[in-house]
């Protein structure tokens, strides 16, 4: 019964009253002039983020316009920002505030105004205060197996799992240190969170090879291409062994310890190694 009053209240609130329904980066329906500053979440310096409403509203005829707004507007930046308005009866409505690189950890507040272009049905402008809170932390990372034993040349595959707790997508940048023969950078795009709670999980095989012997500590690093304030390390074990297969493609290498009578065996041995193993 009180869930049911509840509803009803809601409804007669908003009974003539122009409305903003946000779908992303998180959702909140219904929002107009007096509701309470949506927090949206939060993002790191130099990252994108893209709010995404709805067209369609009450205009003060009590009817539902769909659509109803023309174009979303931002306004209220700090400085350094920069933000582009939805174009023109986009459907939905996207704008993008992209966040100054050099924007250091805090919340800030600017305004979201879905416009009525030239008031044509009357709606004129609804706006709405947005919280953002900019922080480098905005994404954890976790790799498994934390060791792996392969042979010599051949690739060792770490998993490395990305959680974006973010309002904003991004592309980041997969690098190891430690082994100075191997330079090999990947590019990922993790999505953003739809919920702060709940981040949004990407998982990249990382592959590492090493062209010795060796039984040493690396790192992974996945650095966010927005800016190089948002990055995390992880230090994991690499231990590359000879096998038989690592052996037969040394063949393709030189057989000079080897008799001439002997070199098409190793030859047709380096030849198949490549072809079939």
């Amino acid at each position: 019964m009180i869930k049911l009053l509840g509803v009803l209240l809601l409804l007669t609130a908003v009974v003539g009253a122009t409305y903003l329904n946000i779908d992303e980066p998180i959702e909140s329906k219904g929002m107009m002039e007096n509701s309470p500053a949506l927090n949206i979440g939060i993002a790191g310096p130099g990252q994108t983020v893209y709010i995404v409403a709805e067209r369609a509203t009450i205009g003060p005829d009590d009817r539902i316009h769909d659509p109803g707004w023309d174009q979303l507007v931002i306004t209220d930046v700090p400085p350094g920002w920069s933000t582009e308005d939805s174009p023109l009866y986009e459907t939905p409505m996207k704008a993008k505030i992209k966040i100054a690189p050099d924007a250091t950890d805090g919340a800030y507040t600017f305004k979201a105004t879905a416009v009525n272009e030239d008031n044509v049905t009357g709606l004129g402008n609804l706006t709405v205060n947005i919280i953002l809170n900019v922080s480098k932390n905005v994404f954890t990372i976790d790799v498994t197996p934390n060791e792996v034993e392969t042979g010599v040349g051949e690739p060792a595959i770490y998993y490395i799992d990305i959680d974006n707790a973010g309002a904003a997508s991004d592309t980041f940048s997969i690098t190891s240190s430690g082994l100075p023969a191997w330079r090999f950078t990947k590019d990922v795009l993790a999505p953003h969170a739809i919920n702060p709670f709940a981040p949004a999980r990407k998982t990249i095989p990382y592959e590492v090879v090493s062209n010795e012997e060796t039984d040493k500590e690396i790192y992974l690093n996945v650095t966010s291409q927005s800016s190089d304030q948002i990055t995390k390390e992880l230090k994991v074990r690499l231990k590359a062994t000879p096998s038989l297969i690592s052996d037969y493609r040394a063949t393709a290498h030189g057989l000079l310890i080897f008799p001439l009578i002997e070199n098409p065996i190793y030859s047709l041995i380096a030849f198949l190694s490549k072809l079939i193993l």
